[in-house]
């Protein structure tokens, strides 16, 4: 069972809790980090306060977010991965966040991923290493690889079956629980990340999808063994091979939701074919940096730029729109898994 806080980390995340910029020093406001909206974005609070024992404010509000996990299992435990400041973990929703442990603490984390079934049981791809933890970050074990681990995944229906995927284009794939590794495909391009989606009505088997920096779209339906190349679907759409995010629509078997520097395509039949939405800005204006959907309803869309946040309720039909509540670009957003109102924002400074 997870160690909890005690009632003092309690008092001091309450303490340091803000819903507005974080102030250190008097007038210096950092305003990254993490942020939370009740109302699907219509008003945002930065959370992130860290505990200290004694008594000095500390949050995440300095650091660039690169990842948010939610806990298949536990949606009050959240896990975040930072360019240089290692990893967090909250497991009361957020309301006060713990370091990861000291392996990483000074990483860059890329990916991670959490057992579906065994809470305790977590992945963390940073540099090139894989972590992993089996009693809720009090030990950690690793593989080394020659180059850096920029993707991770867990099967959904057989959680001892791990994908990864590195700088290089390799995909890589675990049968033990992350213990050892294989090769099993070169992509030849930087692999950003790796969907996995159940099978439809719980039989079968999941299709893992492999979205790399500029050469598109990759999928499998035969646990990794052929890999279908996806791109001829974009070929129309200029720049869409350009990697920004990409999403599944858990409500909508075979829905995905890719964003490039065309702006956003949806797919209807996992990744063949794709249609554009219809965006306020006109195609290839604007960098999309983040994009999320309602894990019940894949009408409820959002996304954001780097400096305005989207959202649609209607499949992307009609857009309002609201200036973000910080300087920095919205690295991330997501939907929380049981409440599909609140919504989670992480931030980065974009380097000009």
């Amino acid at each position: 069972m997870r160690a909890r806080m005690t009632i003092v980390g309690v008092f001091l995340s309450l303490l340091f809790l803000g819903a507005g910029c974080i102030s250190f020093r008097g007038s210096v406001k950092v305003d990254g980090g993490l942020y939370y909206s009740g109302d699907r974005g219509e008003k945002w609070g930065q959370r992130g306060a860290i505990p200290t024992v004694g008594g000095q404010a500390r949050s995440l509000a300095s650091v660039n977010v690169r990842t948010f996990v939610q806990d298949p299992e536990d949606p009050k435990a959240l896990y975040v991965g930072t360019d240089a400041n290692g990893g967090y973990y909250s497991w009361d929703g957020g309301s006060a966040w713990w370091p990861l442990g000291q392996p990483f603490a000074q990483a860059q984390v890329d990916a991670i991923a959490v057992h579906p079934r065994e809470k305790c049981a977590l992945y963390v791809a940073a540099g090139k290493k894989v972590f992993r933890s089996s009693d809720c970050t009090r030990s950690w074990q690793s593989s080394d690889f020659e180059v850096t681990v920029s993707a991770l995944a867990v099967d959904p229906v057989t959680p001892s079956v791990l994908y990864a995927g590195n700088t290089k284009g390799d995909i890589l794939k675990s049968a033990d629980g992350g213990r050892s590794w294989r090769a099993i495909h070169r992509l030849e391009n930087r692999v950003e990340r790796i969907l996995i989606a159940a099978p439809a009505g719980g039989g079968g088997r999941p299709t893992v999808f492999a979205a790399t920096r500029s050469a598109g779209l990759y999928r499998s339906t035969d646990d990794g063994t052929t890999w279908t190349d996806l791109r001829r679907g974009f070929e129309q759409f200029p720049a869409s091979l350009e990697y920004k995010s990409i999403i599944l629509a858990p409500a909508t078997p075979g829905m995905l939701l890719s964003a490039s520097k065309y702006g956003i395509l949806r797919s209807v039949d996992a990744g063949t074919t794709w249609q554009p939405l219809n965006l306020i800005t006109a195609p290839g204006t604007v960098d999309i940096f983040s994009i999320a959907v309602n894990p019940s309803r894949s009408d409820e869309i959002v996304y954001a730029t780097a400096s305005t946040f989207y959202k649609s309720a209607d499949g992307g039909r009609d857009w309002t729109s609201k200036k973000l509540p910080t300087t920095r670009a919205a690295s991330m957003l997501h939907v929380d898994a049981v409440d599909g109102n609140a919504l989670w924002m992480g931030t980065r400074k974009i380097e000009k």
